[in-house]
């Protein structure tokens, strides 16, 4: 079984010999490598085997800079270089180096991208669906249309090739750089697994019965972010893998005049854009991949936004609904999963600012949306058979999917005072487990 490390995914991507040309060299990192590397390059990046964070490090006269975490050092030789990453900036088992993105000889002027492959089942074509623009550049827009074919095949043919060691995995981000000479370089790639928002988001996506239900969604960038704000005022950045709400931030702004961060309850204050991105980057978002969203406009109870969790569970080869329960957000929270009260759909429709109250239409509408949200859903996670469905809905009615979560917590249907739904998802577990064992 191939690694899903960075070190292993290169390693993959190597042996196919149209590729080896667009991969930056890369190493385990070690004190050798270490030392190999500054002799040859100007500058270099150092990245955990697994997850997001980098070490920049150049060399400008016989002297170190390193760039971590929006913190520089200086350092006078390799000794104490590489002493000081080991003892002071190394925080996962294994790391690998490669060269640098700014100084090295054949990155000059570099655009950057994060391209999205994705297919449908393991056994389907690996199809370009979107591409993240990481830095803004008009110029990098231009030369990126005209090299699209020749990055998209590059794309397409990584994923292939990763796709054959990870046949789990239907979802790829390629980080593409290339320059004004037409080098293109593949300089990360990213497996989203099922449980990844980014994976839940492109299957979904790509049936256009459901697309219309979705948020505009994209990866967190720089330039995602700017013009997620421009567009709505108001965005949420969410972990691709993360549960019950941790790490969701929103972010407001005001005609991009002022900035306001919310986490939880805190509201931290920004001047202006740059401020804003780089206390996000910085601060909050140092070790996940996250994704950026449009902030929906739910329905509230007291000015307190809601949603509903549809549970869906499969029994006779078939989805069923099984349960449906609303959740309020606490006050001065703008998520649910800290719920000040939980109540029954007609409850929330009655109490609720929502002008069309016609309990029977929004029910069926919500039951036949994540009933094939879920049947969309199963390819990607054979065996599955229950998912909880977090669905908003709008003053005026119109339904959202927020997320499918893959392990619902189902004791917030005990707690109801009628337990009847309670005791129907149990009773569809129960008609599963029988269906398997005949």
């Amino acid at each position: 079984m191939a690694s899903s490390g960075r070190i292993g995914q290169y390693r993959i991507l190597h042996s196919e010999k149209k590729l080896s040309k667009h991969l930056l060299e890369t190493e385990l990192f070690s004190k050798a490598s270490l030392f190999t590397f500054l002799e040859k390059y100007k500058a270099i990046v150092i990245k955990p085997a697994f997850g997001r964070g980098e070490i920049c490090i150049s060399t400008e006269h016989n002297h170190y800079k390193i760039f971590s975490m929006a913190k520089l050092t200086v350092l006078m030789n390799k000794e104490d270089l590489y002493q000081h990453l080991v003892r002071h900036e190394l925080t996962e088992k294994h790391h690998i180096i490669q060269p640098g993105k700014s100084q090295s000889c054949f990155l000059k002027s570099p655009f950057q991208y994060f391209v999205t492959v994705h297919r449908k089942l393991p056994s389907a074509e690996w199809l370009y669906v979107s591409k993240t623009e990481k830095i803004r550049s008009v110029t990098g827009k231009y030369f990126y249309m005209y090299f699209f074919k020749k990055i998209e095949s590059i794309a397409i043919l990584a994923a292939e090739r990763l796709g054959e060691s990870f046949p789990e995995c239907n979802t790829i981000v390629i980080e593409i750089a290339y320059d004004l000479k037409g080098g293109i370089w593949i300089q990360d790639t990213v497996l989203h697994f099922p449980k990844s928002k980014w994976s839940q988001f492109n299957t979904l996506n790509i049936n256009s019965t459901l697309s219309s239900f979705l948020p505009n969604t994209d990866l967190f960038s720089k330039v995602t972010l700017s013009h997620f704000l421009q567009k709505y005022n108001d965005v949420i950045i969410k972990p691709c893998v993360g549960q019950e709400g941790r790490g969701i931030l929103k972010v407001t702004s005001d005609n991009q005049l002022t900035y306001a961060i919310y986490v939880g309850r805190k509201k931290i204050l920004k001047a202006n854009f740059e401020e804003t991105y780089h206390f996000i980057e910085e601060q909050l978002l140092p070790r996940k991949y996250y994704i950026v969203q449009q902030t929906l406009p739910l329905a509230s109870i007291d000015g307190c936004p809601l949603d509903v969790r549809v549970i869906v569970q499969t029994y006779d080869s078939t989805w069923h609904v099984t349960g449906k329960i609303v959740k309020v957000a606490a006050q001065d929270f703008f998520v649910t999963n800290i719920a000040q009260k939980l109540l029954s759909l007609e409850e929330a429709i009655r109490d609720a600012n929502i002008l069309n109250k016609n309990k029977e239409t929004l029910e069926s509408e919500m039951e036949a949306t994540c009933i094939t949200a879920a049947c969309q859903l199963e390819a990607n996670l054979p065996g599955k058979n229950i998912i909880g469905f977090d669905i908003g809905f709008t003053p005026q009615g119109d339904i959202w999917i927020i997320e499918g979560n893959y392990h619902p917590n189902l004791s917030m249907f005990y707690r109801l005072e009628d337990r009847d739904m309670y005791m129907n998802i149990l009773r569809a577990k129960r008609m599963r487990g029988i269906s398997i064992s005949d």
